[in-house]
């Protein structure tokens, strides 16, 4: 009996345990995301209603023009309206409904008619750049924010109509957005946001001078520039949408403080902006960007200055309040790690002797940062050393190419030699996905040049001046359809024409 009672107790342990372990495995499925030929939202969707979110974006007549629009989605090719995105990327994030809504677009969740606690976003991407995010909190029911108004989508029917859809893909590739399978010369449309820094010096005796930042907005269609603008500060795409970043300076009892800021256009700057932490030490503190990316910012800080220290770190954009800079490993591992130490211990031994008293007799991992070298980014380690009660540092350069976390486009379809023979004066260059222009830097100015076939046309075909000692630390590119965006909300942004 004994035994019996033995074996049943071990039969309903291991049910136990197989259906837990059963449990286990369907949750992490639920949770899993789907793969990018996948699409969460698959089918046909129609425009049911909308609700206004921001006092400038469309008027009720314009919004009122989406109203019964067809919507589609599938894993080659999404339609919204006017809009069609080619080879389409998914993800899906679970989040809190309230904490979402009140940070991205600051309505409640009443507003908007959910219920749920949390809630399903769906970012659509192509390309890298950001399409579309959709909130979704019921099967049949998503709902999308375009240009402050938030339109209420239903789902018709699982199925589309596959004519339907190539008739979209040949139409997108015919005019030039993708023309890999098109017998027609490709309509190439070339565009870049080129983020540049240079010095202003100070109006008052006896106080630093300061890092200044614009963005030019340079665009073409097969190879002729369009008009060139300009505005202050950093204006930056990233997949959230466009952001501004800056350099604020302040002065705290008679000391200089420099304060890091970024933050989204598409919200209000003093709820939404992110700040750098202010410490309360009595020091000056001179801040420069010398590379900004989608996710990172590369940062030399100068502490006390003129006579204290000047750390080069990065720091995730969306994390800046932290005051916490990310180490190599963090973002490129082991082997990041390994390839800056090592260019470390080759500075280190052939420049310092064992005589010098250190600040960092091992570099620190967060000691690094970007910087620009033959028409390339290139990642820079430093070291910093006391030498006869003098802060002082060394840079190195580190061998290891930047990840696409870092810089995600960095290509060149021209050489550095050829760029040079034309060119010999130029310290820069920076040449488009689509390798039709080329823009040139000299002391003075960028110099824009047309490309065919791999070579650089005789002459620029436009000229820009430069202020003293500009210099970029920031080129993102848009192709095809995207130029018409990404003008479309630099012009938004107090632009002004840039002339020759």
């Amino acid at each position: 009996m004994k035994k019996l009672c033995l074996i049943f107790i071990l039969v309903l342990l291991t049910m136990l345990f197989s259906s837990c372990e059963i449990k286990n495995i369907e949750t992490i499925e639920r949770i899993k995301p789907p793969g990018n030929n996948i699409p969460p939202i698959l089918g046909e969707w129609k425009i049911e209603k909308y609700k206004k979110s921001n006092k400038n974006g469309l008027t009720d007549e314009e919004a009122k023009k989406f109203l019964n629009k067809k919507i589609l989605f599938h894993e080659k090719v999404v339609v919204i309206g006017d809009d069609v995105c080619l080879n389409p990327s998914y993800k899906i994030k679970n989040v809190s409904t309230s904490d979402y809504l009140l940070y991205q677009y600051k309505v409640k969740p009443e507003y908007l008619g959910i219920e749920s606690k949390d809630i399903q976003i769906i970012t659509l991407t192509s390309e890298e750049k950001l399409f579309y995010e959709f909130i979704k909190e019921k099967d049949d029911e998503i709902i999308v924010n375009i240009d402050g108004v938030f339109f209420y989508l239903t789902k018709v029917s699982d199925n589309l109509n596959e004519k339907e859809l190539k008739e979209y893909v040949e139409h997108e590739k015919a005019i030039g957005y993708e023309s890999s399978t098109s017998g027609d010369s490709e309509i190439l449309r070339t565009g870049v946001l080129l983020g540049l820094r240079y010095y202003e010096e100070s109006e008052q005796e006896n106080r630093p001078g300061q890092w200044k930042y614009r963005t030019l907005w340079i665009s073409s269609k097969n190879r002729t520039i369009s008009n060139i603008y300009e505005t202050e500060d950093i204006f930056l795409p990233r997949k959230t949408g466009f952001w501004k970043v800056g350099v604020n300076r302040v002065n705290i009892d008679n000391n200089l403080k420099d304060i890091l800021y970024a933050y989204p256009l598409s919200k209000e700057f003093q709820d939404m902006g992110k700040y750098e932490y202010i410490s309360e030490s009595t020091e000056n503190t001179i801040k420069t960007i010398t590379y900004l990316g989608n996710d990172y910012i590369s940062l030399e800080s100068f502490e006390n200055f003129p006579k204290g220290k000047v750390r080069l770190n990065i720091f995730p954009i969306d994390n800046i309040n932290s005051g916490n800079p990310v180490k190599i490993s963090d973002i490129i591992g082991e082997n990041g790690q390994k390839a800056f130490y090592e260019s470390a211990a080759r500075e280190f031994s052939s420049d310092y002797k064992s005589k010098n008293d250190y600040l960092d007799i091992k570099p620190q991992e967060d000691s690094f940062g970007l910087t620009r070298r033959n028409g390339h980014w290139i990642m820079k380690g430093r070291i910093n050393v006391l030498e006869e009660d003098r802060d002082l540092y060394k840079d190195f350069n580190i061998k290891i190419v930047p990840p696409k976390e870092l810089v995600m486009y960095d290509e060149l379809s021209v050489s550095w030699n050829e760029v040079k023979h034309r060119v010999p004066e130029a310290v820069d260059v920076f040449t488009s996905p689509n390798e039709d222009i080329a823009l040139i830097l000299t002391h003075n100015n960028i110099l824009i040049y047309t490309i065919k076939q791999g070579e650089l046309s005789k002459e620029p075909v436009r000229k820009l001046k430069l202020n003293d000692s500009e210099t970029v630390v920031m080129a993102e590119w848009a192709t095809g359809k995207y130029i018409y965006t990404w003008e479309e909300e630099f012009l938004k942004n107090m632009a002004s024409v840039v002339e020759e």
